[in-house]
């Protein structure tokens, strides 16, 4: 029965957006979090939108959704630049204050303004029937052909180019992606249920803004500011899951787990993000503030084990949204180490530019942040009916480029099995 409430309460959230030119749906899929205020948070069409990061008040008492593409780089860093076709369509960056919200914190309680409540309420206290009951569930979302942007043995090629920089001391990991598109025309809000009921993530998101599409499972945090200390959880180290309940395949799964958890290479490359991160947190933390209190932890989701570490910090006074991304961003699991070099090397393995595939989706209210890392993400272009997918692992001296492209596949597979 609650399955049966969250489903029919997704379709609702999902319905509203269908009337919106933009909205941004957050749905934390009831995984414990210490650091995260909402089990679901919605915002609804543009009071008030800008590019600005510095117009983003972090004491604001309206919520700000919004997202920064991956290519915010180059604003950052003005001596990067993006030269190839990019995945998606969707700005730089961009962050509204909508005409309607409403969000449910983990108390149980519900936030929002007028409109949002009304509508909050009205979907809380209706009672499912079998007329409510979702649809979209119940329907086989179409089988696609996707399209490779990098073949199978140019990825390899690559690894072999990249480890050579490796070894000439250009940089000692790099975070290499590869993407997939196929032409189709599907419906994204019951895509978004699909992908949301077969992979929930901690961090999962919808975005929609005009004619472009973000469905997003991501199981990682960027950035979050809670009770005044900022946190990021950077994720590097995966094992595919055993999900069937025989006794054998959990034996195997347990195994994955320790493997993933003992694994010497997995946790030097969780390590040397881990090193990054306090480096880039120390730019806008109080000095002796930055530390790690959990490191290369195993985590569970519904197809993959991830290795995730956690890296605390307290801002200095006065430090603002803009200050924070410009010191953290790109977040560096998705780039490597160190940060600039790689990004500077990125383009000549990479295909695509990568949009708003590794930037974040996130709000900002009431002096707290949360944004997640755009992974495990379907976008779609509603114009051109095309559908992307990029996926991507860390590339270190002792990667073995066949089971990189494999992990690849493994990570595409969580998302891409919604499709018959």
């Amino acid at each position: 029965m609650q399955e049966d409430k969250n489903t029919y309460l997704l379709e609702c959230l999902l319905e509203k957006a269908r009337e919106a030119s933009f909205s941004a749906l957050f749905l934390s899929n009831e995984f414990a979090d210490q650091y995260g205020r909402w089990q679901w948070l919605v915002g609804y069409d543009a009071a008030y939108t800008t590019s600005n990061l510095s117009e983003v008040d972090l004491m604001s008492n309206t919520p700000w959704f919004g997202y920064i593409s991956y290519d915010y780089k180059n604003v950052i860093e003005p001596m990067l630049q993006s030269q190839h076709k990019v995945l998606s369509q969707f700005s730089t960056v961009k962050f509204v204050q909508p005409k309607t919200w409403v969000g449910l914190d983990r108390n149980g309680q519900l936030h929002g303004n007028a409109d949002g409540l009304a509508f909050g309420e009205a979907i809380l206290n209706n009672p499912i029937t079998q007329s409510a009951s979702p649809k979209g569930d119940r329907e086989t979302l179409p089988k696609l052909h996707w399209e490779a942007h990098t073949a199978r043995e140019e990825y390899l090629s690559h690894i072999a180019q990249i480890q050579h920089h490796i070894k000439e001391g250009d940089f000692y990991e790099m975070n290499h992606c590869i993407a997939f598109s196929a032409q189709a025309k599907i419906d994204p809000y019951q895509t978004f249920a699909a992908l949301n009921r077969k992979a929930p993530a901690p961090f999962a998101c919808f975005v929609k803004d005009e004619t472009q599409f973000l469905l997003c499972a991501s199981p990682e945090r960027y950035i979050a500011l809670h009770n005044e200390r900022l946190i990021s959880q950077p994720i590097k180290g995966t094992r595919k899951r055993q999900i069937t309940l025989e006794a054998e395949q959990r034996d195997v799964d347990a195994q994955a787990v320790l493997s993933l958890k003992n694994a010497p290479k997995d946790r030097a490359e969780n390590i040397m993000i881990v090193d990054l991160v306090r480096n880039d947190l120390s730019r806008v933390c109080a000095p002796g503030s930055v530390r790690v209190p959990e490191l290369c932890e195993v985590y569970t989701y519904s197809h993959v084990h991830q290795m995730i570490s956690t890296v605390v910090g307290e801002p200095k006074p006065g430090i603002g949204l803009k200050e924070v991304v410009h010191a953290t961003f790109p977040m560096g699991s998705m780039t490597g180490a160190p940060k600039i070099a790689v990004m500077q090397n990125t383009e000549q393995f990479e295909r695509f530019s990568r949009g708003v595939y590794s930037g974040s989706v996130g709000y900002v209210f009431q002096g707290a942040m949360d944004f997640n890392v755009v992974i495990r993400a379907l976008v779609y272009d509603d114009v051109q009916q095309k559908l992307s997918y990029a996926v991507g692992g860390a590339i270190t001296i002792d990667s073995d480029a066949a089971e990189e492209y494999q992990e690849c596949l493994d990570k595409a597979a969580t998302v891409l099995s919604i499709f018959g």
